[in-house]
């Protein structure tokens, strides 16, 4: 039922259950909050969004105040803000905020432009949540020109032992949103707050590491927090980001919605949609892992083709080349002599177009996994077309022709005839079908690295070039509106504990999955649980 209340002399509608806070907001009036965030459950820790309600003799918490009919609001009142601002002079006296108080602040903020690194954040110039801080925010709000009280720096070591974060708890302000979104909405008990009084920190039950308190590095604790005492170890330093695109993750079948920040043209960092923080529990391997993985010196860049010159090795040649080469080559076998080796990590419309190049060039049915591979060989198979990278390559008996569309040079590579680079998701556009049929948008982000190309693309022209029809496609679009005229596509799905990406070992190019698979494995080993499968 719509009901009616009066904030700051405006008649402003809301629904049952809503807060004083969740109504202003709608509304379009601001109230300052540091605690308080829409898909958190309420705490009322910072005391920042107090407001002066008609009858009341105190100032209550807008965000667990329950909006009532008829009640009248003030949100701005001089006596209220100079609450806020006592209250606010109080947190930054245990928080460093050298540079919000600071004379020269106006000045500096036009000449210092961007980030500083610093082993210990000791002003806003060196942190790396200079641009996004909610404290700098509300300070600018309140106008605060100093403190009135002593600054007392707590002085906590940095914690960098575990992989993937970096804490720094002198930055904390203890509004405990790391916990909420831990506890509350995810379901763990990985952090709490410990101790107490002036020593009341964030940390973990009896002082383990995250590794041994159950976190499973989410990283929503990251998310949510309003200053920078949570940052995540590999995409710290890079500033605002030059742009950020929303896509699917495609390191498994779950099509989490994720957003892609790109700096310089590159991958720098990965996060969940704002709308969507601390609803959902995202893997490590997508939370964390995606920019290292994908930003690799040795990507492939450029097509080529082994040769004898002074000794035999792989030699860059055109895309024309090489594709005609795999053409001329391929049409000399026999349909019963080609195996077609899938990922399932592609894009449907590389799967599609896989399929129905399979379906006119070979009888053999396409495999997807390394299982499938080694019964390739007792099938007199010749000539391989794969989309991964497999060690058994290297030792496959009677294969006369090996072409490999890969992201990563390998050992596969060297027993390659023809190396295609191709791109990763965060380099092409097209969809992903998921759990139960759901179609997720895989959005390009970045340009891929020298000449790789989409699958699809690669795989057309292949067709084109041996002179199968039906393989001429002007866009993407142009191949989606075929592929919504057929069955759904029915492929292994990528699980979320598989560890590798279009057969590339993800640990193997990101230290910090590598470390955390080794710590896990040593504590389960050590509880006397045995070295089991990494849970991520």
């Amino acid at each position: 039922m719509t009901k009616w209340m009066n904030i700051n002399g405006r008649r402003v509608v809301f629904e049952e259950g809503e807060t004083v806070l969740e109504v202003a907001t709608k509304a379009g009036i601001f109230i300052p909050t540091l605690c308080a965030r829409p898909d958190l459950p309420s705490f009322g820790a910072c005391r920042l969004c107090i407001v002066d309600v008609e009858g009341n003799r105190t100032y209550p918490n807008s965000c667990t105040l329950p909006a009532r009919e008829g009640m009248v609001v003030r949100t701005e009142t001089p006596d209220l803000q100079a609450v806020r601002r006592n209250v606010f002079q109080l947190i930054l006296a245990e928080h460093p905020s050298y540079c919000i108080i600071c004379k020269e602040h106006d000045e500096c903020e036009k000449v210092r432009h961007g980030e500083y690194k610093a082993g210990r954040v000791i002003g806003c110039f060196t942190c790396s949540n200079k641009e996004i801080c909610e404290i700098r925010e509300i300070s600018e709000y309140l106008r605060i020109k100093d403190i009135r009280y002593p600054m007392l720096y707590k002085n906590l070591p940095l914690e960098r032992d575990d992989p993937f974060l970096v804490r720094d708890y002198n930055l904390c302000i203890l509004c405990a949103r790391c916990i909420r979104a831990c506890q509350d909405v995810l379901g763990y008990s990985a952090i709490a707050l410990t101790k107490r009084g002036h020593d009341t920190k964030v940390g973990t039950i009896l002082e383990v590491s995250h590794l041994e308190s159950g976190c499973v590095f989410c990283g929503h604790c990251i998310d949510v927090c309003p200053t920078g005492a949570l940052i995540a170890r590999g995409s710290t330093w890079f500033g605002t980001p030059d742009k950020s695109v929303t896509t699917t993750c495609n390191l498994c079948s779950h099509g989490c919605q994720m957003v892609i920040d790109v700096k310089w043209d590159k991958v720098v960092n990965v996060h969940p949609p704002y709308e969507l923080s601390a609803r959902r529990e995202y893997c490590v391997k997508g939370r964390f892992c995606i920019p290292a993985l994908v930003n690799g010196r040795d990507r492939l860049k450029y097509p080529t083709i082994k040769r004898k010159v002074i000794k035999e090795e792989q030699y860059p040649v055109s895309w024309d080349e090489a594709i005609t080469h795999t053409a001329d080559k391929l049409k000399g076998y026999k349909p019963e002599e080609i195996g077609i080796i899938l990922s399932p990590s592609l894009t449907d419309e590389a799967v599609y177009l896989l399929l129905k190049f399979a379906q006119r060039v070979s009888t053999i049915p396409v495999v997807y996994d390394e299982k499938g591979i080694k019964n390739l060989r007792s099938q007199g198979v010749k000539a391989i077309f794969s989309t991964f990278n497999s060690n058994v390559f290297s030792d496959f008996e009677g294969l006369d022709f090996l072409i490999l569309q890969d992201i990563y040079q390998s050992n596969s590579s060297d027993s390659a005839e023809v190396v295609l680079p191709t791109t990763v998701f965060t380099e092409e556009d097209g969809t992903k079908s998921g759990e139960e049929y759901m179609k997720y948008p895989i959005n390009k982000a970045v340009e891929p690295p020298g000449e790789a190309l989409p699958s699809w693309i690669i795989v057309s022209r292949i067709a084109q070039s041996m002179g199968l029809d039906g393989f001429n496609y002007e866009s993407i679009e142009n191949l989606q509106d075929e592929i919504r005229n057929t069955e759904p596509l029915e492929i292994p799905k990528v699980s979320k504990q598989q560890l590798d990406y279009m057969g590339v070992p993800i640990a193997d190019k990101v230290e910090e999955l590598r470390l955390y698979i080794t710590s896990k494995r040593a504590i389960d080993q050590s509880k006397g649980k045995g070295v089991l499968d990494v849970q991520i």
